[in-house]
């Protein structure tokens, strides 16, 4: 029923019924269950035959038949070149919401959706179109991460100039989701090796560590994508002079994302004796400041790094 009005004639009916759906799938995630065979009991289910077998039918079973039907009416929705922003941001977290709750439930419909963000990013980031870009960005970090990379891997040629285009953004918020999405990238791609964009984002990002004046949130998510790149496309990040070391790894302001992002690679990456010595004497300045908090996190890091 909420289905067949998504594609209401007024904007705020339509509004109102992708909200509700959004507040039933929630639910489902909390509620749904796991479909189990000859399970006991289900949360809200039912069993009924297929194929010869008993099978739980469960709210989450119930949404997986509903995917198809949902997307085509969401997608049909967002396509249009006068769709106003404020729906396509209710689109994208209605999309958001249901990978949440059924990862890997949109491989059919990749072809739209990168259009349809390409679409959105692709326009001017004025502050009345910000936090739209901002909620589709999140999306596709999350897009990303719950699909195998061949579901997209043909459209990203399509999508990633446009990424690397928000990594420079002046916005805060835009330049430090377009990070996490590529982050999200190397985590579901890798090995990466190799694409035009990784050497821009490792540059995007060594310019950004290089500026004092850089917001502290997109700080923080260029120094994790840096990580990323190490332990997701080594090879590559092994022909670079390593000048980001000398801007994640500093002794004033706050370091607790530069001590993460060191743990990672000494964690992940076989690395040379000269970055783990240089890093150990890092980390004993760091412990040796008085009164500082995170020392766990600092502790742990000394580990990792003696134990290469």
């Amino acid at each position: 029923m909420l289905i067949s009005r998504f594609g209401d004639r007024e904007d705020t009916v339509r509004l109102e019924v992708w909200s509700t759906y959004g507040i039933l799938l929630n639910q489902t995630g909390v509620y749904g269950g796991v479909p189990q065979n000859n399970a006991e009991h289900t949360v809200g289910g039912k069993r009924k035959r297929e194929e010869g077998m008993e099978v739980e039918e469960t709210p989450s079973t119930l949404l997986q038949s509903q995917v198809p039907s949902l997307a085509k009416a969401l997608l049909g929705q967002m396509k249009s070149p006068k769709t106003p922003p404020t729906t396509l941001d209710a689109g994208f977290s209605l999309l958001h919401k249901l990978l949440s709750v059924l990862p890997g439930s949109l491989a059919s419909q990749s072809s739209q959706i990168i259009a349809s963000a390409k679409s959105v990013l692709s326009s001017s980031s004025r502050s009345s179109s910000a936090s739209l870009q901002v909620t589709c960005m999140s999306f596709l970090a999350l897009f990303f991460s719950k699909h195998a990379p061949p579901v997209y891997a043909s459209q990203l040629d399509s999508i990633t100039p446009s990424l690397l285009s928000a990594l420079a953004e002046k916005h805060p918020r835009i330049a430090s989701e377009a990070f996490r999405d590529f982050s999200a990238l190397l985590n579901a791609m890798q090995p990466v090796k190799g694409g035009v964009w990784v050497d821009r984002v490792y540059d995007e990002a060594v310019k950004r560590l290089s500026n004092h004046d850089t917001d502290a949130e997109v700080r923080g998510c260029a120094e994790e994508c840096i990580g990323d790149l190490w332990a997701c496309a080594t090879d590559i990040l092994k022909t670079k002079n390593r000048k980001e070391w000398e801007y994640i790894c500093r002794t004033t302001g706050r370091t607790d994302g530069a001590v993460n992002v060191v743990t990672k690679v000494a964690t992940k990456v076989e690395i040379n004796d000269q970055w783990v010595n240089g890093a150990v004497d890092w980390v004993t300045i760091l412990l040796k400041k008085s009164g500082r908090t995170g020392k766990v996190e600092v502790f742990n890091c000394l580990d990792a790094l003696l134990r290469k």
